[in-house]
């Protein structure tokens, strides 16, 4: 389960930090500074009871939109994805219980709607997202996306559809896009570098879809689905 929270204070090391939300896997939190991604780390949670440490390694690093009313102001600020390398029993136990008391609590595991065909990616991503504790839906008929998405309720949308030079699945994002309920939901596109031109990247910062590498790792799937929802379209 990804529960979002607020005002809960963390120290990565010795950097002061912000959960912005976790599970009992990982975390995502809000830092001033960058850090190296593949370090590791004590994470320190500071909770009401006592502190819970973890040792943590950083699979993620990007800088942060601050925005201000009327503007985007860059702050030194990045979002830091990490995740947990076997945590005591006794920190899950206190991570179990910070998704508890959590205000702004999911009470059941977000949904994520896979569209795609049934291959190797697809495989890894359905694995790796129950693993994650999401729960994905395959649909590999495409043309029903916008009406499934909306149907189970998804709280993102996973594109693995392969890009030809004719850019077929270009009807697949456009519908996602353009129905009032989709339109606001995160869409992450799985893509081979070899397939993108730069007419694709400016169409998909155009429509706020996000760009997953093909190939990539369990880690960098979660933490870009983990900001992706954080974040919103």
């Amino acid at each position: 389960m990804r529960i979002a929270t607020q005002s809960v204070r963390a120290r990565l090391g010795n950097l002061e930090c912000t959960l912005a939300n976790v599970s009992t896997t990982g975390a995502m939190l809000r830092a001033r500074h960058a850090v190296a991604i593949g370090r590791e780390s004590p994470l320190v949670i500071e909770l009401t009871s006592k502190p819970a440490t973890v040792q943590v390694r950083v699979v993620r690093c990007e800088p942060v939109d601050v925005p201000l009313p009327g503007a985007v102001w860059r702050r030194e600020e990045h979002a830091l994805g990490v995740t947990f390398l076997h945590p005591s029993g006794e920190a899950l136990q206190a991570i179990k219980q910070l998704t508890k008391a959590a205000s702004g609590i999911e009470r059941s595991s977000p949904r994520v709607l896979l569209v795609g065909e049934e291959d190797a990616v697809s495989t890894l991503i359905d694995k790796t997202l129950t693993e994650a504790e999401y729960v994905p839906r395959l649909l590999t008929h495409t043309r029903y996306a916008v009406s499934t998405a909306k149907r189970i309720g998804a709280k993102a949308v996973i594109v693995n559809l392969r890009i030809d030079p004719e850019f077929s699945a270009r009807s697949i994002l456009d519908g996602l896009r353009s129905d009032p309920v989709t339109a606001r939901l995160p869409v992450i596109v799985c893509a081979r570098q070899a397939w993108l031109r730069p007419s694709l990247v400016t169409y998909f910062n155009q429509q706020r879809l996000r760009l997953l590498l093909v190939p990539f790792t369990p880690e960098e799937l979660v933490m870009t689905l983990d900001r992706a929802i954080l974040e919103g379209s």
